[in-house]
């Protein structure tokens, strides 16, 4: 009986062990999904295949909120999904002084203005960071939408560009429509 209790006392120490070790994958697996960032060159030459919106986070290496926005919002499972699954996602450093080659124009940094000439496109009238400027299957500006948004509120915008609720309602009848629960 010594040895019975000895061996379900064993058991139940690598059952324990077991589950902790699932638990700590499943947080991990769960903490682990990023977004698939690429280069505006990339997401351009993936259109060509697979024509989907394009999100771009527009950014600087000084900008707090930027960092913010990638601690956060970027790292929100929601977040992170939706991007993954329904959009191209670019990483763009406004700032950035390496030519740059977007539907068969060259932009450049220029020095005056600290940044490259891509922002100008990507950003019309916004001059804060961050910037997210969503595009169409056509690489057409949709939107520019200045500032940090909050996980929640990146995933509201983020639905209503991708399931192309902005070609029928305004973005006040569409909140409007998700906080009385009908989409």
């Amino acid at each position: 009986s010594r040895l019975i209790a000895k061996i379900l006392k064993m058991k139940s120490k690598f059952l324990m062990a077991f589950v902790l070790l699932l638990v700590t994958a499943s947080s991990f697996a769960q903490t682990a999904a990023e977004i698939k960032w690429l280069s505006i060159t990339e997401a351009e030459k993936l259109m060509k295949k697979n024509p989907r919106k394009v999100v771009v986070d527009i950014y600087t290496d000084w900008c707090g909120w930027c960092k913010r926005l990638d601690a956060t919002t970027y790292k929100d499972p929601a977040v992170v999904e939706y991007i993954n699954k329904n959009y191209y996602a670019v990483k763009f450093n406004a700032e950035s002084k390496d030519p740059i080659s977007f539907q068969g124009t060259s932009y450049t940094y220029d020095p005056s203005r600290r940044i490259n000439s891509l922002s100008n496109l990507l950003m019309g009238n916004s001059t804060g960071y961050p910037t997210t400027t969503f595009l169409n299957e056509k690489l057409e500006v949709i939107s520019v939408v200045p500032g940090y948004q909050q996980p929640q509120m990146m995933n509201n915008i983020l639905h209503y560009f991708g399931e192309d609720q902005y070609l029928t309602k305004d973005w006040n009848t569409y909140l409007s429509s998700l906080q009385n629960g009908n989409q």
